[in-house]
């Protein structure tokens, strides 16, 4: 009886164990391949949205110049904790454009008058190939933020396809019990 015990005693400690260190999750990314594209594991663009007063999604992600995405959901998300996985080499083309074509490295650092309150603050942040990272701060409520970075924060978002960790705005709404 004594070595059945221990046996139990063994594996629920092991249960135990395994439970308290949860893995990285892996939410799935189109395109995702076991191969890593080709480029360097730097910094290539990074947007955290924050919350508001409502149900905003609170979440950060990472791009990287070889393609990994590391994202990581606070509330009013579908998928709450971290995650990784891998963009194509067009939606990493299509990043860098995206900053380019709004001239993001010509804004100023911050856009933070609180003209409008309760609103969601967004920072976003790109490292041209070669260059020297740029972070823009954005309160929304600061009616004079150019329209063009507004512009830039969502096109990341669609870029990377953020709805498949934060949902759509219909599961979010869901999501805060409205």
């Amino acid at each position: 009886m004594a070595p059945a015990r221990a046996m139990r005693t063994s594996i629920l400690l092991l249960i135990a164990a395994a439970c308290s260190h949860p893995a990285q999750r892996r939410a799935p990314l189109e395109g995702r391949s076991s191969e890593p594209p080709a480029g360097r594991h730097e910094h290539l663009a990074s947007i955290e949205r924050a919350g508001c007063y409502g149900w905003c999604p609170v979440y950060k992600l990472t791009v990287f110049r070889d393609g990994a995405v590391e994202y990581e959901g606070e509330s009013y998300v579908k998928l709450k904790g971290k995650a990784t996985g891998r963009l194509r080499p067009e939606q990493l083309t299509a990043l860098d454009e995206l900053f380019r074509k709004h001239g993001y490295l010509t804004l100023a650092g911050s856009y933070e008058r609180y003209l409008i309150t309760d609103s969601s603050s967004v920072y976003t942040a790109y490292t041209p190939s070669g260059g020297k990272r740029k972070d823009v701060k954005h309160y929304l409520g600061d009616t004079t933020a150019p329209e063009v970075l507004g512009q830039i924060e969502d096109g990341i978002d669609l870029i990377v396809h953020i709805e498949q960790w934060i949902g759509t705005e219909q599961e979010r709404e869901k999501l805060s019990g409205h």
